[in-house]
């Protein structure tokens, strides 16, 4: 029965295992969704629609959060090596298959999970599920797709570089989480790619892609006991050892600075975060409702003064600025909350001012329709992810809860979100905190750390 299959055949493994899910069970998931653990410890999560496609996602806690100095990159470089060919099959073989099935396969790796997805026809289910399983445990590591990729890597390097938006948000985690594993690129640097070969590759693939670290999801018109026969076949020869199991690290946050000052680039590209609750946390919904309420806008949107968004109704009137977005950032047990912006280099500091007031006002006087409208962004956006690919968020609850709330749930989370808990979690989390700022471009007329610092709180009486 599946039932047992989930519990007490994997007791004696969980019991080896620090791993924050060694204890828990599935529980908690929709009705349509279906979530359960192999004997091995690999997750496997279905939900049933009656969609003629399936999605089929295989989530691996893996990235460069888990990397050493001396490795970091290896779990991107992997990702680029995954459909370059298998012992048992060559790219070639493997694109005709694709190719018969109308499959279409990608892979992206973040800081803390790396996903291999597919989306084809039910009846492809099997075979889809065989080429997920060969990427973690048959790949062929050629010589030649080694040396190719290699060089598909370093140019991949320069267009990051070249793209100030990343270049922001990479200085941004290296000076806030400065000294953890969480500041490192998902990339890595130049020396360590040039180090990667067939055998550091395999070793690494061995000894941290565990079945516990694992997560087979699926969506569409394919049965859950199908599903896990699948998985049992192809993931449930692999054996975990809990002596490599990977240590994510500290998530140590520290309020700094990095500035990349460049007079050549035409604006500044701004970002300034504080610390904020990881994934799981209870007020993980409030602090999202608070950052739709600080909310997006770009000199392309119309809306002026009717802008809902104090800091858009600025922006808009008084052309301080080019474009800003609020940002949430989660990870497991860490987050950033801050905003990003783009503006001429002569409008730094009122930009600045805006946004600050904008995070304080958040904490003092939240007004009963902006902490709705807030809540009701928020929901749109979870409900416009959840309907894109349901993989999404199956994937990354089954990674970092191991259960699944459904949008029903959440939106009945959502209603309970009112302007004083935002008022209390944006005070318990923002108000006079040190944030992390970084900036890219013409930044002379940044105001310095100490005079951002000190925008972080008002003085009330």
């Amino acid at each position: 029965m599946l039932k047992q299959v989930s519990a007490s055949a994997s007791k004696a493994f969980k019991a080896g295992l620090r791993h924050f899910w060694a204890e828990c069970t599935p529980a908690e998931v929709p009705s349509n969704t279906n979530l359960c653990i192999l004997p091995n410890g690999v997750r496997v999560a279905t939900e049933e629609t009656n969609s003629p496609l399936a999605s089929i996602a295989l989530y691996i806690e893996a990235g460069s959060r888990f990397e050493t100095a001396c490795n970091n990159g290896i779990t991107h470089f992997i990702e680029h090596m995954a459909y370059k060919g298998f012992n048992s099959m060559t790219k070639y073989q493997l694109k005709d298959s694709l190719f018969l099935m109308g499959a279409k396969l990608n892979a992206q790796t973040s800081r803390e999970i790396q996903i291999y997805s597919a989306k084809c026809l039910a009846e492809s289910a099997g075979n889809i599920i065989h080429i997920l399983s060969n990427v973690i445990t048959d790949l062929a590591l050629s010589e030649e797709e080694i040396e190719a990729e290699r060089y598909n890597i370093c140019l991949e390097m320069v267009d990051a570089d070249n793209d100030p938006k990343q270049v922001v948000f990479d200085y941004l985690h290296q000076t806030a989480f400065q000294g953890t594993p969480l500041s490192q690129r998902v990339i890595g640097p130049t020396r360590n790619i040039q180090r990667f070969d067939r055998d550091f590759t395999a070793t690494f693939l061995c000894e941290h892609y565990q079945p516990y670290k694992l997560a087979l999801v699926s969506s569409g018109c394919l049965d859950h006991c199908e599903m896990v026969n699948f998985a049992l076949a192809r993931f449930g020869h692999m054996v975990g050892n809990p002596a490599y199991e990977s240590d994510e690290g500290p998530c140590r946050f520290t309020g700094s600075q990095v500035i990349y000052r460049d007079d050549s680039m035409p604006f500044a590209h701004v970002a300034i975060a504080v610390e904020a609750p990881g994934y799981n946390s209870s007020e993980y919904l409030k602090l999202l409702a608070a950052s739709c309420i600080v909310g997006s806008w770009n000199k392309c949107q119309g809306g002026g003064i009717n802008n809902a968004s104090p800091l858009a109704q600025s922006a808009a009137t008084t052309n301080i600025c080019e474009s800003f977005e609020s940002f949430y950032i989660t990870y497991r047990d860490i987050g950033l909350w801050g905003c990003y912006f783009v503006c001429d280099r002569m409008n730094l500091e009122d930009m600045v001012y805006n946004i600050q007031n904008t995070w304080m006002n958040l904490s003092v006087s939240t007004l009963y329709s902006e902490a709705r409208r807030g809540a009701l962004q928020a929901y749109l956006k979870l409900a416009k992810a959840i309907s894109g690919d349901p993989c999404d968020d199956i994937g990354m609850q089954a990674i970092y809860r191991c259960s699944r709330k459904s949008i029903e749930e959440i939106a009945n989370d959502l209603s309970t979100v009112n302007q004083q808990n935002i008022k209390e979690t944006v005070d318990k989390y923002i108000y006079d905190k040190c944030p992390a700022v970084v900036a890219v471009g013409p930044t002379e007329n940044l105001p310095d750390y100490t005079r951002i610092r000190a925008g972080m709180y008002w003085l009330r009486f």
